[in-house]
């Protein structure tokens, strides 16, 4: 520390050096998100049979693209899709690219010479709308999938060269514009609401603090940690997605949290000058500050445990990113506060008051008379009432762990965005005029040595198909068979030879199939692919209808004695794997928290018991916050698991530096209920500064139109008010209880605390 106090010369080129690079990285955002088909490892069955299906057919990131009037005859379709062969297809980012017109064609043609009617029934709910709207259908190529944003930009620089169409007109869903859609929600929430919700702290942080010198050094130092925050993302060569949004704001919180902290324990000082204040303020508050950010780090670290590639990402990145920030406050701290304000005696802290005096609180000049007025009549009422405080707490613990039990989650794209919003719109208009857009994904495995030859096969295909689609839930199925001539039935010599007619043309058509994606033949089995449609805005989870599509295909199978074998995949399955993973990762990054932050509570305390107590009032507003969502019905997104383990460790900064006050206070000779009055005075300011402000911080992306970005803000603010209730009304009630020796030993008191005497 006298190291840095005498070469401050070296701590400005420090910071010098590393500005620059920090504002490249803020100018240079990197924007991107990852599907919701690439969350989980490869390691899951899931994953490996999606991953499986898409080796055999090819990918199915798909992009449907239509608008108001598109019917057969429009001559904007054939125009448009004349344009895209040119700026998508011939530049690979598609890999395919069909219309509902040319599929007609195609089915009206030879060799099946379908009647219109027929071809139409055979697309109904898939290519084309029951009102007859038609669209196009792009199978993206792994350049496509990579740049999707680049894709969707040639698509609508198409539309807008294209006579009597334009971009604005133009309708679009998939899996390729969900990402595209996440992206732009990632980068309009980082553009418009960081800068408002760094404003908001720093101004509500002023007020609180009643200095604007205060306010510019805890805003300078917070956003330094933004800095480091962001910096860490762009070198480390991540992407901002929909996920990491959230994290220049959480280390700017609580980066801010700290330095108030400092603030405080600056105006107690006795130091006369500004800038030896400054370490006076860093000497007390150093360990308090080393542990509120340890615990908040293992917090934010055990999100590692997660199975979710950008949940593991968010621990690791936050938890390096608070321990950088945590280290520049502390030391960068006294320089900025010699800098505010050169070095004189200061009028923020008594002079009078010996080193070796208790200070007494109810002089303390920086505290307003009114708080302490209200303070200390609360306390009173809160000794009187300590038991019952205690009781309804574990009472409301009780009954807020029954409803994390109720507690459902949602990787729906259709939750992620507000119905106002045009993403949901433009889902709403596919599903109302051409049909469900949600995919689940049969396939049916031949072995070589299966006794089933190639029409047997297709026959069999055709069966599973019309059985799927008499299920309420699917809206539309696509297979091999909507592209071959039924399959008669007839008996005897005729049969037999017009069985042999099919299963040639059959054979001949194997080259076509594959190439449009329904048909996977290898030496080793044939694979015949049902593309399923259903509703992604029903109620319903995935795995019900999953499971209702694998029950009734294994209905056909065993009535027709097949050997086929069954996989049912696709983005929906996958989807609900990852809602499974979600509230598996809620618990296990919950209990890792709890398990990593709980042994430092007993170490400070010094008791097992003791730091066991003190976690009561920090796991109550968790599962408060998560019991209530579950009680009411609301689902948990990605951004729901996040903060569990986040605002655990957030929530045990303040109760820390209560107990490290009250433990001194104990230890200076102060009963319980005297000790824990003076530790309210000294104490509870900065806590209700720093959760109003950190409050503020969260509160303009409230606003955002990301849903997933609006629950993550919604529940920290939930939960650091509830924490902050937890820390100045459940904890002083446990201190003051029978159990309050688990954290620090009764020693008679040497004289009554001058807040009891008044």
């Amino acid at each position: 520390m006298n190291f840095f106090c005498h070469r401050t010369w070296i701590v400005a080129l420090i910071a010098m050096v590393a500005i620059p690079f920090a504002l490249n990285a803020t100018v240079h955002l990197p924007i991107g998100s990852a599907g919701v088909h690439e969350w989980l490892p490869s390691s899951r069955p899931e994953k490996r049979a999606y991953d499986r299906f898409q080796q055999q057919f090819g990918s199915d990131q798909t992009l449907l693209v239509s608008w108001d009037g598109a019917t057969i005859d429009d001559p904007r379709i054939p125009a448009l899709a004349s344009k895209l062969q040119d700026s998508v297809v011939d530049d690979g980012f598609v890999s395919s690219m069909v219309t509902t017109p040319e599929v007609l064609a195609t089915l009206e043609g030879e060799p099946l010479r379908l009647r219109p009617e027929q071809a139409r029934e055979r697309l109904q709910g898939t290519l084309l709308g029951a009102d007859g709207t038609c669209a196009l259908f792009l199978i993206a190529s792994p350049t496509g999938v990579d740049h999707h944003a680049e894709l969707i930009r040639r698509v609508r620089r198409a539309a807008d060269e294209t006579e009597s169409l334009g971009s604005d007109s133009l309708r679009m869903v998939g899996s390729l514009y969900e990402s595209y859609a996440i992206d732009v929600a990632s980068a309009k929430s980082l553009s418009q609401l960081v800068i408002p919700s760094s404003i908001a702290a720093v101004v509500m942080a002023c007020l609180l603090l009643r200095s604007w010198r205060y306010a510019l050094i805890a805003f300078l130092l917070a956003t330094a940690g933004q800095l480091v925050s962001v910096s860490l993302v762009y070198y480390g060569g991540f992407q901002f997605s929909a996920v990491l949004i959230v994290l220049p704001t959480l280390i700017f919180m609580l980066t801010l949290s700290g330095a108030i902290h400092l603030v405080n324990y600056q105006r107690d000082s006795r130091q006369p000058t500004k800038q030896g204040a400054g370490w006076e303020a860093v000497r007390h508050g150093f360990w308090p500050c080393i542990l509120s950010s340890g615990t908040t780090m293992l917090g934010m670290g055990s999100l590692l445990v997660s199975e979710l590639s950008p949940v593991r990402e968010f621990g690791g990145l936050s938890a390096v990113a608070l321990g950088i920030a945590t280290v520049m406050l502390l030391v960068y701290f006294p320089y900025l506060l010699g800098v505010a304000r050169p070095s004189h005696p200061s009028q923020d802290t008594p002079q009078d008051t010996p080193q070796d005096t208790p200070q007494d609180t109810s002089q303390d000049t920086g505290r307003p008379s009114l708080f302490l007025f209200l303070a200390i009549r609360y306390l009173r009422w809160q000794s009187q009432n300590a038991a019952w405080i205690s009781t309804v707490g574990m009472l409301l613990l009780c009954l807020s762990l029954e409803g994390v039990t109720q507690l459902n989650a949602s990787t729906k794209f259709c939750d992620l965005f507000p119905p106002s919003d045009p993403v949901s719109q433009d889902m709403d208009w596919f599903e109302d005029h051409l049909g469900p857009i949600a995919s689940v994904e049969i396939v049916l495995r031949f072995d070589a040595n299966s006794s089933a030859n190639s029409l047997e096969q297709a026959r069999l295909v055709s069966i599973v198909q019309r059985e799927v689609d008499e299920l309420s839930e699917v809206g539309a199925t696509l297979s091999a068979a909507t592209f071959l001539p039924q399959i008669g039935e007839a008996r005897g010599v005729r049969g037999a030879a017009q069985r042999g007619v099919y299963k040639q043309r059959i054979e001949g058509a194997f080259s076509e199939l594959q190439e449009r994606g329904f048909l996977h033949d290898s030496p080793t089995a044939t694979s015949w692919r049902l593309a399923t449609k259903v509703s992604a805005l029903t109620s319903m989870s995935y795995r019900e209808a999953t499971d209702r599509l694998e029950a009734a295909v294994h209905k056909c199978l065993d009535q027709e004695k097949s050997d086929a074998v069954v996989t049912v995949t696709g983005l929906a399955p996958v989807m609900h794997e990852t809602q499974v993973a979600l509230l598996s990762d809620l618990g296990y990054s919950f209990l890792s928290a709890f398990a990593l932050i709980t042994p430092v509570m007993m170490w400070i305390v010094r008791s097992v018991k003791g730091g066991l107590l003190v976690m009561v009032p920090n796991v109550l507003p968790v599962t408060m916050a998560f019991g209530a969502m579950g009680w009411l019905g609301y689902s948990l997104d990605i951004a729901g698991i996040l903060t569990a383990s986040i605002a655990l460790g957030i929530a045990v900064d303040d109760t820390l530096h209560f107990i490290c006050w009250y433990r001194k206070e104990k230890e200076a000779g102060y009963s319980a209920a005297d000790a824990v009055q003076r530790t309210f005075v000294a104490c509870a300011q900065a806590m209700i500064q720093t959760t109003v402000i950190a409050c503020c911080a969260m509160l303009p992306f409230l606003f955002a139109d990301f849903n997933p970005t609006r629950q993550f803000a919604f529940l920290m603010i939930s939960i650091l008010s509830l924490a902050l209730v937890g820390d100045l009304c459940l904890l002083p009630a446990l201190l003051q209880t029978r159990f309050g020796h688990w954290v620090a030993p009764n020693r008679k008191p040497d004289s009554l605390s001058p807040a009891v005497e008044a």
